[in-house]
């Protein structure tokens, strides 16, 4: 089943065949991707014919989800031209040529992203579907799905290894292709679905049959990898910092605390498993975990025998490319290039 995505060190692009299988025999009904991201597991159950209430802290989430599970056959010619139109535009410098298109960070180092042709071009676009929101030619959710069909064209011609968190020294090869912006096969399949952005702790979420959990696994933010496609939804053109111009609500004293979340630390993940699991109105609920995450198996189980049942499935899997190359292969836990990835199905 084809998905599409940014690339993004938490795709489940390889285990949506096993995600699919462990819910074969519920009904088809409604499911909520509490994590969703990229939204490449919500299209899959869009496309398998579920209802899809997808939600996540990121903003870029709820332009992937406009595009991928909201989009119907109807749009697509509207879509489509519009698509055309931002093609033909002269580029422009604004905040993302300024801040990553082979410009000096805070430090002193150079932050080389996009070359700037395809930086001017992604500039003139996103100010472009501004304007058309802004003057009424467009609704918002059409502004965001243009907004997602920038970030998939802008990830295809980027210098980096999958997060905006450090940069390629030399430029990509892929990076001296032109930018040009088009609409992914196959997004129409499916019911129509929604998003809900915000904490999966506090947000209300309609009644379902199944809940879908991809939660964080580690003490690295997404908020922090993912910061340009953010500022790109939202666009802000926030003030940047570091040497890796980040957006400087997402650094340090500065970071925005309604981007944190509960499973970057193990004082909190625990808690936070157990506020979500009793929170959720469904009766099934599918956990992705691994070998990977702050918290052992063992250590989550009592939380999940408070269920009527639970099983889980172990699946041999391969890390990210992060796992083998730079900083991370100085550290034994991080090179280690194999993981159990667990599937874990609890019947409320």
């Amino acid at each position: 089943m084809q998905t599409h995505g940014v690339k993004y060190i938490g795709s489940k692009r390889k285990l949506i065949p096993y995600i699919l299988e462990a819910v074969n025999d519920l009904p088809v009904t409604r499911m909520l991707d509490t994590f969703t991201g990229t939204t490449r597991v919500s299209q899959a159950f869009r496309k398998s014919g579920w209802t899809v209430c997808a939600g996540d802290l990121s903003w870029a989430s709820e332009a992937y989800a406009a595009l991928f599970l909201q989009t119907l056959p109807e749009h697509l010619p509207v879509l489509q031209a519009l698509v055309d139109e931002l093609n033909t535009l002269e580029g422009q410098d604004d905040w993302i040529t300024k801040s990553y298109c082979d410009v000096r960070g805070e430090s002193g180092g150079i932050v080389r992203v996009w070359k700037p042709k395809n930086g001017r071009k992604a500039d003139a676009i996103r100010n472009t579907i501004q304007t058309w929101e802004t003057s009424g030619r467009i609704d918002h959710q059409m502004a965001l799905r243009l907004t997602a069909i920038l970030i998939l064209a802008m990830d295809v011609v980027d210098s980096t290894v999958g997060v905006q968190q450090a940069y390629l020294k030399e430029w990509a090869s892929r990076a001296e292709n032109d930018i040009r912006l088009s609409i992914p096969e196959d997004i129409t399949s499916g019911p129509c679905g929604e998003f809900v952005g915000g904490s999966c702790l506090t947000v209300d979420y309609p009644r379902a049959t199944l809940a879908y959990l991809d939660p964080p696994y580690s003490t690295h933010s997404y908020a922090t990898y993912y910061h340009i496609w953010d500022s790109i939804a939202r666009w802000d053109k926030p003030d940047v910092c570091l040497d890796t111009n980040r957006r400087k609500d997402r650094s340090g004293k500065h970071f925005d605390t309604t981007m944190k979340s509960p499973w970057n630390s193990k004082k909190t993940a625990l808690s936070a498993f157990e506020a979500l699991l009793d929170r959720l109105p469904v009766d099934y609920i599918l956990l992705s975990y691994s070998t990977e995450s702050l918290l052992s198996l063992a250590e989550l189980e009592p939380i999940l025998r408070k269920y009527k049942s639970y099983e889980v499935r172990e699946i041999d899997y391969t890390r990210n490319i992060m796992s083998r190359i730079g900083n991370a292969t100085l550290y034994e836990k991080e090179r280690q290039t194999k993981n159990t990835e667990y599937l874990i199905r609890i019947e409320k």
